[in-house]
Order: structure tokens, then sequence, then C-alpha cells
């Protein structure tokens, strides 16, 4: 989201820098949000075996520079750790495994480590039904994408750091499932277990095709983080809960993926900080992987009623520069509402282990 002209000094870190931007596994289930890191770059967790007592461990560090300008204020630059993650998975037979990811972010959450997903995994291979219970981010919308950057849909709607309970189904490409959860956002002089997700995704290949769908459904779209915030003093007591409502579609041919998401609200916020507004949010983006270690992905995107952004857009470059290590270079530029437009450019270097 940066626009880089200045340092000699960052350009030579760029070079030194890299992305999972393309391409990082993520711990199971767990939000594509670091990716979809991407895509954002995530820890892998893949049951590992049906081994009693099976363990595993992984990691991702990701480390960012960048440059804004500002129209009318003056440029800006930044060096951050943005993502540190430690997953670990332990399979105590063939259907029960238990996850967990502490997660740091810069910035974010006092700058400490939280415990972003711990959750027990109850699934036999022969069965296509599944259950988790514990902490992990909501099924509600997709939020993939190859760029460094979040897309406005997942700024808008990603749910976390809840316990819950979900139960779902996952056999040929085909992933649905129901989830509920304690909101932080409660009806007026209430107390209660009172959110539902509910989602369903499917996805086919054929031969260098493929192609899928998704769409999911909550009722309390006022609990998401980007809609909430983090101010613990702000009454999230309402007279009416406002659901929300997700549809994504993917298609690619070889090396090249387009695909496409909206995430809204279903009607308008009746009281709180979002009286008055519907939010909602949309991002198409368009990814090709060359043959040599390179990786392009392009992105436009909109919102309404929601934060100052009315369009961004960008591209990100990333190159994989070892296994399981990547350097990515972004420019995404915000035509703003109400505020000044911006100018951004990110390195990003990245590395699973």
């Amino acid at each position: 989201m940066n626009m880089f002209l200045k340092s000699t000094g960052m350009v030579c870190m760029a070079l030194a820098v890299s992305s999972q931007a393309f391409g990082m596994d993520e711990v199971e289930e767990l939000k594509r949000r670091l990716d979809a890191l991407e895509q954002r770059s995530a820890v892998s967790a893949e049951p590992s075996g049906e081994k009693k007592g099976s363990i595993s461990f992984g990691g991702l560090v990701e480390v960012e520079a960048n440059y804004q300008d500002t129209e009318g204020a003056e440029s800006t630059t930044d060096l951050t750790l943005a993502t540190f993650e430690l997953g670990v998975e332990a399979r105590v037979n063939p259907w029960l495994s238990a996850y967990g990811v502490l997660l740091y972010e810069q910035g974010e959450s006092d700058d400490r480590f939280i415990v972003d997903e711990a959750y027990i995994r109850m699934k036999s291979d022969s069965s296509p039904i599944f259950a988790e219970v514990g902490r992990f981010t909501q099924s509600f919308g997709r939020f993939e994408s190859g760029m460094i950057s979040d897309p406005m849909t997942l700024e808008l709607g990603e749910t976390k750091h809840h316990a819950s309970v979900k139960a779902g189904y996952e056999q040929e490409g085909l992933l649905a499932s129901l989830s509920v959860f304690k909101g932080d956002v409660q009806k007026t002089d209430e107390n209660e277990i009172n959110s539902l997700v509910a989602s369903i995704d499917w996805a086919e290949e054929v031969g260098d095709f493929h192609y899928g769908v998704g769409a999911s459904w909550t009722n309390n779209i006022g609990d998401t983080d980007g809609l909430q915030g983090e101010d613990d003093s702000v009454n999230r007591q309402t007279d009416d809960l406002v659901g929300g409502w997700t549809a994504s579609a993917m298609a690619g041919y070889k090396s090249f993926e387009l695909r496409g998401e909206y995430l809204g609200a279903l009607d308008k916020f009746s009281d709180g900080e979002s009286v008055g507004r519907q939010p909602a949010a949309w991002s198409v983006e368009a990814g090709y992987s060359f043959d040599a270690p390179f990786s392009l992905a392009v992105r436009y995107e909109g919102s309404d009623d929601f934060d100052t952004n009315d369009k961004r857009y960008g591209a990100t470059l990333g190159w994989d520069v070892a296994d399981g290590a990547g350097l990515a270079f972004e420019y995404q530029r915000a035509d703003n509402k109400g505020a000044a437009d911006s100018d951004t450019f990110t390195m990003q270097l990245a590395m699973e282990f």
C-alpha cells in the first residue's frame, strides 16, 4: 500500500526482504487470515499423519518496510515486525487433534502475544463430518489474496478470538459448517451465546482449469473486528442484531487466477457507533505465477459506509528467493472519502519454519 520513492537504504532492504504473499500454508481452518497470508503467509499445521501422539511445530516471521505519501501532509516511513507466529499441532489418534497459534503483530493488541487460535478438532478419515471446539477464526468470508496488504473485505468482516463450537461437512471439494459463539455485541440486558456463522464453499479442478464459489452468513456482523473496534469502554449492547453475508468466486487456468468477493451488512444499524450505516466491501483480484520464481497480483477494491477508504487499487510482485522464504514489493493507491488520498509502497520479507 505504499509508494516508495525515497531512500536507497530501503531499496537495498527490499532486495533482502521477502513475502509469502503468494503462498504459505495456513494453520488448518485458520482464519485464512494470514493469509490468505495473504495472501498473507501462515503457519502450517496440516495433519502430519496418524501416528499416535505425534506433534509438530511451525512458525512465521514477516518484516515490513514502507513509505507513504499523503496529499497535503509530510511523507512517512516505517519499519515493523509485522507478524511473528508460532503454531503447534498435536495428534492423539487418527480422529482427534489439537491446534494452537500464538500471534504477535507490532502495534496490535497492546504490542503483545495473543492466543490467536486454540482448538480441538474431531474428524475421522472415514467420515466427512467434523467438529471443532475452542478459539478459532470464524468462517465468515474467504479473504484470499496474493498481496501483502489485507483486502477491505477482511478489514470489515474478520471475526476471531471467541471460544466457539463448530460442526461441519468436508469432502471432495465441498466444505460446509455452522458455528456458534458468544459475541461481544449483545442485545440490551442480555449476556448469552448469541452469534451464528454458517458457510459453504465448493471447489473443483478439471485438467488445467480450476474454479470455486462460496457464501457465508452471520446473524451478528456488528461483532466483526472492523466494526466493533478495540475500545473496551464502548457500549456494545444493541436493540437489534444486524446480520451480514458474503459471496465469493474464483476461476483459474494453469498459473492464472481471478477471484472476487463481496461482504456486507443485511440492514442498517439502528444504534451504536455505526448507527444509520450499512457497511459493505468488495474486492477483485487477479494473480499470475511465472515460470521463474516470481508472482504478480493486482487488486481493485472499494467500500461503502466503512472507514474512510472509497477505492483502493495496487499490485504486488513476489519473489520466492528460497524454500519457505520470499521477497515482495507492493504499491497501493487509496482514494479516500473525507480524507486525503495516499500512495504507499511496502516491502515485506517473510519466512516460515
